[in-house]
């Protein structure tokens, strides 16, 4: 089995280390549906921006971090999207093709 690596997710002036575990691969599945089909929205133009903010809730909550749904939408839109984008096109490409 391959080693798990972490992604750095920046968000307040902080940098959050989260781990793809099966149990957040679940709750993502759950609540957005499949990882692949997630993976294939986020990198062409069918995403949604709901659907990033709640990603983006899920890792930091799995980083250890609770952050409101909308305060982090807000901010999200405040910071621009295009690093939250990039951080979860990495996240799921790693659940995908785990080395």
């Amino acid at each position: 089995m391959g080693k798990v690596n972490n992604i750095s997710l920046r968000f307040e002036n902080r940098v959050f280390s989260v781990a793809p575990d099966f149990t957040l691969v679940r709750e993502i599945e759950n609540e957005l549906g499949s990882i692949s089909t997630l993976q294939e929205s986020f990198s062409r133009t069918g995403w949604l921006v709901s659907d990033l903010v709640v990603l983006m809730q899920m890792l930091l909550h799995a980083a250890g971090k609770t952050v409101d749904y909308i305060m982090l939408g807000n901010a999200m839109l405040r910071e621009g999207l295009a690093h939250y984008l990039a951080a979860a096109q990495v996240f799921l490409d790693m659940v995908l093709h785990a080395e």
